[in-house]
């Protein structure tokens, strides 16, 4: 019985480790400040890295939208980009520090 809560307990530990590194490595509310408007897909990702998720594209009329989202470096806060052919027309953070 002792053995399996140890293993139990340990699994829990090496859990939370993985989840709060992938955290760390996430956006900051500082970085989110140095993105600007107009900026370009490639000067936003020298900023941030590479998204996590492309959360949407569309294609109509000569223009090509496409939303992103960057995790935080807490549980749940993110931040969000829009991208109009390649230029940034809109950002959102939710929790970021």
């Amino acid at each position: 019985m002792i053995r399996k809560l140890t293993a139990s307990f340990l699994a829990l530990i090496v859990t939370l480790s993985i989840a709060t590194t992938a955290l760390a490595g996430g956006v900051t509310m500082a970085q989110y400040h140095e993105v600007k408007t107009g900026m370009t897909y490639e000067q936003v990702i020298d900023i941030l890295g590479a998204p996590d998720q492309e959360m949407s594209r569309s294609e109509m009329a000569g223009y090509t939208t496409v939303m992103y989202m960057w995790q935080g470096t807490t549980a749940g806060a993110n931040m969000n980009a829009m991208f109009q052919n390649d230029k940034l027309v809109n950002k959102a953070q939710f929790g970021l520090r």
